[in-house]
Formats: structure tokens, sequence, C-alpha cells
């Protein structure tokens, strides 16, 4: 009676410490790891890099200006002598000379390499962007696998503390039978032996139960220690569709975006690389400042201020013809990198068709092993009726029991499995973030 009731109390805390923990949802956690994971934050500052390089300025639109300022002074030992006959004989000549200027330097042509330039910079956002929903995407896909990693876990510790239940069943109808002499002390030693063993594989499960909550907590980039809950069911989509998902992949899958931006930044170094065999027009004003005082010079005092206008123009006309070695090459890497975008498309290809048959005999596994479990269920509720009555033996029991885990054990691991080739499936066809 004591033993009951300590039980029943235990039972109760353990039941209250379980609804204090945190419920967790999957939306939850993608939420706190969109907001906390470090990867994704470090890649939205990348992201924010491009961001800010995007500007006419960065692309040499805009003019530079540059004001400037300076005071020398000299002292000098001067003797100057002059047709005239006038000379001058100074050992310790001082001299002042102070300047001062606002410049402006504005390149007006380049042979439109300053707008291809522009373009580039747009198009190293789209990059950066593109890179940042890369990590996102690859980040949540991890987050996902080891949400479900934890509801297996879950279900798996639930399967072998039913095993325990059932082990505990035959140890005390064993312990009845061998004290009212029915039974053999060699059966009741077995069971207890065989209790150990599974409550020893419970302890190891939730080791790993434990584990798999700790790096779930690290992706969410939190303390690895915050416990929490999840519910116990691992949600399948259905009639996920192959062309659906190729056509999606084309259009939407990130990476394939990536390198189809890289193939438009080689086409536009191809323009960059004949822009330069273009002369350069540039535009220079200002207003400069010059005072001069010295005492080593016919000319005591010198100053001069006021605006400046010029224009300037440069081409090259020989350099070894590197000009036209670069445009050869910038032609070079354009046809490279089409053929890397239908590289990528064939592999993508390839291992969308994998995924999916994995998926599809996946699915199939699911059903089968579902079906399994139930018979398995069933013939367990049989075999410990007749245990009870002695129409079975132990060893047919622990069978059965075996037959059972092993059915529980196979539907988990399916429908986990299930759960990470739809991910992929998810994630290779650009809908992940959706």
């Amino acid at each position: 009676m004591k033993k009951a009731f300590l039980t029943g109390i235990l039972l109760v805390f353990a039941s209250v410490v379980a609804f204090c923990q945190e419920l967790l949802t999957l939306e939850s956690a993608v939420g706190i790891g969109l907001v906390n994971n470090y990867g994704i934050n470090i890649s939205k500052n990348s992201r924010q890099i491009a961001v800010n390089n995007f500007t006419p300025g960065n692309a040499g639109m805009l003019p530079r200006i540059d004001a400037s300022a300076g005071y020398q002074h000299a002292l000098s030992s001067a003797k100057v002598e002059v047709v005239t006959g006038a000379s001058l004989d100074n050992t310790s000549a001082n001299t002042d000379l102070f300047t001062a200027g606002v410049n402006l330097n504005w390149t007006l042509f380049d042979g439109l390499k300053m707008f291809i330039t522009y373009d580039k910079l747009r198009k190293l956002e789209d990059i950066g962007d593109l890179n940042s929903k890369i990590s996102i995407e690859n980040t949540l896909a991890r987050i996902i696998a080891s949400y479900y990693d934890i509801v297996r876990q879950k279900k798996e510790t639930a399967i072998i503390e039913e095993q325990v239940g059932i082990s505990k069943f035959r140890l005390d109808l064993a312990q009845l039978k061998y004290e009212t002499g029915s039974g053999s002390e060699l059966e009741f030693l077995k069971a207890k032996v065989e209790l150990n063993a599974d409550i020893a594989s419970l302890s190891s499960q939730q080791t790993i139960f434990s584990n798999s909550m700790a790096t779930l907590n690290d992706l969410l980039s939190r303390d690895v220690k915050t416990q929490f809950d999840v519910k116990d069911t691992i949600l399948l989509h259905y009639r996920l569709d192959y062309d659906s998902l190729r056509m999606s992949m084309r259009e939407f899958n990130r990476n394939l975006l990536l390198y189809n931006r890289n193939k438009e930044i080689s086409g536009l170094n191809i323009k960059s690389a004949r822009a330069v065999q273009w002369p350069t027009l540039g535009l220079m004003t200002g207003v400069n400042y010059f005072h001069n005082e010295t005492e080593a010079n016919f000319i005591n005092y010198n100053r001069n201020f006021g605006p400046i206008v010029g224009v300037s123009a440069t081409m090259n006309i020989f350099n070894g013809l590197n000009l036209q070695r670069d445009y050869q090459n910038a032609k070079i890497s354009y046809v490279s990198s089409e053929l890397e975008v239908k590289q990528l498309e064939n592999r993508l290809d390839a291992y969308l068709l994998k995924i999916y048959n994995d998926y599809t005999n996946q699915m199939q596994l699911v059903s089968f092993e579902r079906e399994n479990m139930v018979l398995a269920q069933k013939n367990m509720e049989i075999a410990k009726e007749s245990y009870a009555v002695g129409a079975i033996s132990s060893l047919q029991l622990r069978e059965i029991q075996k037959n059972l885990l092993d059915a529980n054990t196979r539907l988990v691991t399916a429908e986990f499995r299930t759960k990470l080739t739809e991910t992929e499936l998810i994630l290779i066809s650009g809908k992940l973030l959706h």
C-alpha cells in the first residue's frame, strides 16, 4: 500500500513537471531559429554588405570632390644673381607657403563601364540575397529534421516504456507463480533479468532523447539545457507530385538561381572588357588658393586665387594586346558559366528523381508498417492473456514482445525517414520558405 502511494506521488510529480515544460511546436522552433540562429544572422549581415555596396557612387557614376590645405615654412641660404647685375645674398631667408583648394573630378564617359558596373552591383545584391535565403533554407531544413528527430526519440522512448511495462507484467506473474509453487525460480529470474535489460535500454534511450534536445537548442542558438516538450506526431504531406516539384525546382531553386546570376555577371564582364577599349572623358573643376612669401627671391610676395576648369580624354592605343586577351577570357568564362548552369540543372534533376523515388518507397513503407504495428499490438494483447493462463511459454511471450518492439520501431523510423525525404523535396523545389 505504501509502495503504491509513493508511486502515485511520483506520477503526479512527473505530470506537474511535464506540464510546466514549454510545449515547443515546429512553427515556434522555426520562429526562434529565424531570429536567433547565428548562421542565419551572419548571412543576413553579408547580405546587408551587398545591399550597401549597390550605390551609384560605388559604380563610379558620381563625381569625386576633394578639399586640401597646406602650410610650409622654410629657412634657407639664398644667393641670386640676374643678368641686370642685381644680386641677392641672404643666409637666413624665410619662406612661408600657404595652399588650399577644392577640386571636383568627374568621369563623364568611360565606354559605359560605370553603368555595367552598376548592373553588376545589382546582381551582386541579388546574389547576397540568394546566399542569405540559401543559408536560411538549409538551417530550416536542419531545424525540421532535428525537431522530428526529437519526436522520433520521444516515440521510441514511449515504445521502450511500454516494453518495460510488459516485462513488469511478466515478472509479477512469474513471481506470483513462483511464490505459489506453480512456477519455477528459473522462470522468475529470467523474467527479472530481461526486465533489467529493458530498463537499461530505456535509460540509454532517455539519454539519446536528452541529447537530441540539446542539438535542437543549439540550432535555435539558445541555452542547450533549455527543457521543453514536443508533440508525439510526425506530420506527413501526402500526394507530393513529381512534375510539380520539378517545375518549381527549375523556377525557384535558389542554388540554380545563384548560378544564373553568376552567368549574368559573366555576361556583364564581357561588356566591361569591351568598354575599356573606348576613350575616357573626364571633367575637372575647382577653386585653388596659393600664397607665397619669401626672402629667398626678388619676388617677395606671390598670391593666386580663383576657379579652374578643364576636360581630359585618355585612350589606350596599345598595351601588349592585353585588352583583347581580357575580352577573349571573359567570353570563355561566360561559356563556362552557361555549362555550369546546365550541369547543375542535370544534377538537380537526377537528385530530385532519386529523392522522390525514396519518398514514394518510404510512403509505402509507412502504410505497410502501420498495418504491421496494429497486428503486432493485437498479437501482444492476445499473448498476455494466453501467458496469464499458461497457454504459451515465457519464451514465446518474449518473442511476441520483441516483434511488437520491432514493429513500432520500424514504423517510427519509416515516418521519420519519410519526413526527411519530404523536407528535402520541398527544399530542392525552392518552396521551403513558403
